[in-house]
């Protein structure tokens, strides 16, 4: 197994670069090298420029890094030609050379080689973007360049990021990083039980998009205070799931009670959000059907702005520092997986009506799946529509699905209590009284 793996691996090398014939100027090849020279430029600018912080003449700068990305695009053309051998070889020769530079270097500097360890890694690393490039992967080489050169310029700011990180923050980002990087990926991606309804990857999913609204919710809160960084975490949340961003804040708010008209906001923002993703996907989908329905999602995403506005001018001045709102932990697991477990429970009955009613249960299908996501009868209803061109009813469906998923986020934000449960109840309320407004104004106008 292991011999044939290693042949496929060879095989897979040698079509993916071409077979050049050297003795002509090869427009293609002469690209796939200029890129190699280019990553190695583009990572020693870095160091070139690290140079005069820490000033150290002696390190390697820029046109060492650009000869260093040039020799692994070579090598990577070459080794159908001479061999597979050749890239572990430059590797291994660059590895001494650079070890051996640095400790004749350090004995008479005050750096070990331990200390210049980062620059030699880049070094490596710069060939083996070289080599990415000369196989034909350039787009993928340098976006792996940028990256590279982003992590060596925000050395300073991720120590201190890093530094001042408490033990709770920090064993939460190591459980966040294993459920995400560690457990999804290995999860089957396949239906099982009744109508194959429940998918591991799926749902996992949706506990990893929980939590990591939590922790942009956290963090976004100590980098920003209490009134932007909950902002900022409503819109960007809202793109994703207004339900997702609604279970972080309400655990959020349960952490800081007396922030919790703040938080509201946040959700109120959400739900904003949320309507402009229902206006954009049936004006893609179905422009009949967005006419008839702007009207009632623009009156309820301008209800929802004036609680956003209202909320944060009355309370910014009063917003408590991130320091003193006392959240616990940024990562809780129970509380994502049961919310998962009850989407999947939704999602089970909804298939159990689309089979017993179709099409004739359209508004009752709406209102179950509106429960767990709007998404996808937004999608149902906008293709339908154009292909019937039935309008009114399915924006009534809509609408319904609006009103039952803002059932079930006022249910989350009402086990949280207080402000918190208040405001973001009354806010989600007064949506559904606009858009049934703009619905009423739509049927009889």
């Amino acid at each position: 197994m292991e011999s044939e793996a290693t042949s496929q691996a060879g095989q897979a090398l040698s079509t993916a670069a071409v077979d050049f014939d050297f003795t002509h100027f090869d427009l293609h090849l002469a690209t796939k090298l200029v890129v190699a020279l280019a990553i190695g430029l583009l990572v020693g600018l870095e160091r070139e420029w690290r140079k005069q912080d820490a000033d150290d003449h002696d390190r390697i700068g820029i046109r060492t890094f650009g000869l260093m990305g040039l020799l692994g695009g070579l090598g990577g053309t070459l080794t159908p030609t001479i061999g597979t051998w050749l890239v572990p070889a430059i590797l291994a020769t660059l590895a001494l050379l650079l070890v051996n530079d640095r400790r004749v270097t350090a004995k008479d500097k005050a750096f070990t080689l331990a200390e210049d360890m980062t620059t030699l890694v880049a070094a490596l690393v710069t060939v083996l973007l070289g080599v990415l490039a000369s196989i034909g992967a350039m787009e993928l080489a340098v976006s792996c360049a940028v990256v590279v050169v982003a992590l060596l310029y925000l050395k300073p700011t991720l120590h201190a990021l890093i530094g001042k990180l408490t033990p709770a923050e920090l064993q939460a980002t190591v459980r966040f990083l294993v459920i995400s990087l560690v457990i999804l990926p290995v999860l089957p991606d396949k239906g099982f039980g009744p109508y194959e309804v429940f998918n591991p990857r799926t749902t996992w999913l949706l506990v990893v998009m929980i939590s990591a609204m939590s922790f942009v919710g956290y963090f976004a809160i100590r980098a920003l205070g209490a009134a932007l960084g909950v902002l900022a975490t409503g819109i960007f949340g809202g793109l994703v799931s207004s339900t997702a961003t609604t279970v972080s804040f309400a655990k959020l708010a349960g952490d800081a009670p007396e922030q919790g008209r703040i938080f509201a906001a946040g959700v109120a923002l959400a739900n904003v959000m949320m309507t402009l993703r229902i206006a954009v996907l049936t004006a893609v989908l179905a422009p009949s059907l967005a006419i008839v329905l702007l009207l009632p999602v623009g009156l309820a995403a301008a209800t929802a702005a004036l609680f956003v506005a209202f909320i944060w001018y009355t309370t910014r001045k009063s917003a408590v520092s991130p320091n003193e709102m006392k959240i616990a932990n940024p990562f809780q697991l129970s509380q994502a997986i049961k919310f998962a477990v009850l989407l999947t429970v939704i999602l089970l009955l909804e298939r159990v009506l689309t089979e017993n009613f179709g099409e004739a249960g359209l508004y009752v299908l709406a209102a179950i799946a509106g429960l767990a996501d709007l998404d996808a009868i937004t999608l149902s209803v906008a293709k339908n529509a154009n292909v019937s061109g039935e309008v009114l009813s399915g924006v009534v469906a809509i609408l319904l699905a609006m009103a039952a998923n803002a059932l079930v986020k006022g249910i989350i934000a009402g086990r949280a209590g207080g402000a918190f449960a208040r405001w973001s109840v009354a806010a989600m309320s007064m949506m559904l009284v606009s858009a049934a407004c703009g619905l009423a104004v739509e049927v009889y106008l």
